[in-house]
């Protein structure tokens, strides 16, 4: 049985690429634009690309901020990439006045790298992962060598080592968090619908977990 997995859509872009790539892997995605849309869910994603504050905006007033917080407490799988993933924390140095859903801990800061010609902002392009602090299911099937994923951002979150969950960091001059698995509630800095097969393995891993919650 495919997964009805929901696209949430607060006036970004990138939808149509993740689309096309969950149904590469077996999905059946929904763009869903209000709360009501998620009742049939077994599976949310948040994607990236977009302005912290006019998204946060968006999702508060529709009602579907309120929504979401409600279904990740009652067990709904929930994967934010890129801006999506910086939805999931409690703020963003992008909007200060702006609020995440905070389901993760954590908050996101501008790259201020001292090397800005090796380091460039934002950071475009291909980037590895360093080990994981634990065993990430998201990352299954994908070895070392191969965990090499596209990344589009200007804005980074830090690792804290406070937070009990699995956490893997990448190198943009200082160690920044590529994805952090919080329970059910994922979220990954860099775009695997963009990231070749080892993006699309990352997404069927997703699936899979959701799969066990049905």
């Amino acid at each position: 049985m495919s997964l009805s997995v929901a696209i949430v859509d607060y006036g970004t872009g990138n939808i149509a690429s993740l689309e096309m790539a969950l149904r590469a892997v077996g999905a059946e995605p929904e763009v869903v634009r209000q709360p009501a849309d998620l009742a049939s869910a077994d599976a949310v994603i948040l994607p990236g690309v977009g302005h912290f504050g006019p998204a946060s905006a968006d999702l508060y007033g529709s009602g579907l901020a309120q929504e979401l917080c409600h279904r990740a407490a009652a067990g709904l799988p929930l994967l934010g990439i890129c801006l999506g993933f910086q939805l999931l924390t409690t703020a963003s140095e992008e909007a200060p006045s702006a609020v995440g859903l905070g389901l993760m801990p954590l908050s996101s800061q501008r790259l201020r790298p001292h090397n800005t010609h090796l380091h460039k902002v934002p950071h475009l392009g291909w980037n590895t992962l360093e080990p994981a602090s634990g065993s990430s299911r998201l990352l299954q099937g994908i070895t070392p060598e191969q965990q090499l994923f596209y990344f589009a951002n200007a804005y980074a979150i830090a690792p804290d080592p406070r937070l009990p969950s699995i956490q893997v960091t990448y190198s943009h001059e200082t160690p920044c968090l590529a994805l952090v698995e919080h329970g059910l509630i994922c979220g990954v800095q860099f775009h695997p619908e963009k990231s070749r097969s080892q993006g699309l393995q990352l997404l069927r891993n997703f699936l899979a977990l959701a799969a066990e919650c049905c």
